[in-house]
């Protein structure tokens, strides 16, 4: 399950409204810049860094998405933090964010060193457990960045929450709430099966969802920005290609891995664009058959020139001689 993702993705753009929701809770506090970190060697990538500020002080909160147990948690946290603190030559506070009921099996909220019995080092980070926040204070709080964690948090698994949730999303204004919804779309994907999903969601917001939309842009962003029609076309496609399997994982997970390597051949933006569309709408079987028919990825074959007859004729003549 890749949901560490469209989790970065969402504090990166909606940083600021989900303060509260990783203990952060002081009101004068603004989020200045969100970072994905690589820290020297050895290499070490961090999940999310914001960088706060409040009246000229600056300091920095470092999260930490987690889907699942790990043990090594707390070693690999404290490691990620003294590397930080180095990094910035600032205060950085440490907060472990679960995403799923059990993924905090056998957790600890620090890491400790001991000499023999005696505890000789302690350091200490935040916990954050989504599912113990009401969905309710996401739905209240009408942002973006809240309403899209609601499939994570209590109550979210309830119909006429995400429903809710949905709705607050179509009313904010699209540059806003784009993101969001996107974000929303997939996590709601991993949630529930498809048939809910597609109940729930509804066939046509599955078909012409946000994630698609703003793949476009994107995808039409990157060309404007190389300023050639070919890093447009190339810049759709690739963003076309990660919808069209993130799709077809939420919605035909049976057949993902017969479809998927057909999908990553494709090159041409517009017939993925048909298979994102089709995707809700068809079967497991029916699906198969329209990525692998004749609507599929053709592999371009090499044409070698036959010789004219008239230049085989010369050529018998060149050997009798």
């Amino acid at each position: 399950m890749e949901t560490d993702r469209p989790i970065k993705v969402l504090f990166e753009r909606q940083g600021q409204s989900l303060l509260p929701f990783i203990g952060e809770r002081d009101p004068g506090v603004r989020v200045a810049a969100v970072e994905s970190v690589q820290l020297p060697v050895p290499s070490r990538s961090v999940d999310s860094v914001l960088r706060l500020e409040r009246e000229g002080f600056v300091w920095y909160r470092h999260l930490e998405f987690q889907a699942g147990p790990d043990p090594d948690i707390p070693r690999r946290c404290f490691e990620y933090n003294s590397r930080l603190v180095l990094h910035y030559d600032a205060a950085v506070l440490t907060t472990v964010v679960y995403l799923f009921p059990g993924a905090d099996r056998g957790a600890q909220d620090g890491f400790r060193l001991y000499v023999g019995d005696r505890l000789a080092y302690e350091w200490r980070f935040d916990v954050v457990r989504l599912w113990e926040i009401d969905a309710e204070l996401a739905l209240q709080s009408g942002e973006a960045g809240p309403l899209a964690l609601i499939p994570l948090l209590r109550g979210g698994d309830e119909r006429e929450t995400l429903l809710a949730a949905v709705a607050k999303l179509d009313a904010l204004p699209r540059p806003e709430a784009a993101d969001a919804m996107s974000i929303l779309l997939d996590l709601t994907s991993q949630r529930y099966d498809r048939a809910t999903f597609l109940d729930v969601i509804g066939k046509d917001r599955a078909m012409q969802s946000w994630l698609y939309q703003m793949g476009r842009d994107e995808g039409e962003a990157k060309g404007r920005q190389e300023g050639r029609d070919e890093g447009r076309e190339e810049g759709q496609v690739l963003i076309a290609r990660r919808i069209c399997a993130d799709l077809v994982k939420a919605t035909h997970p049976r057949v993902a891995r017969s479809v998927l390597p057909r999908i990553e051949q494709c090159a041409e933006a517009e017939t993925l664009r048909g298979w994102i569309l089709e995707c809700p709408r068809l079967s497991d079987a029916a699906f198969t058959k329209l990525i692998k028919g004749p609507g599929g990825p053709r592999a371009a074959r090499a044409r070698v020139g036959r010789p004219s007859r008239a230049s085989r004729r010369a050529a018998d003549s060149r050997k009798k001689r």
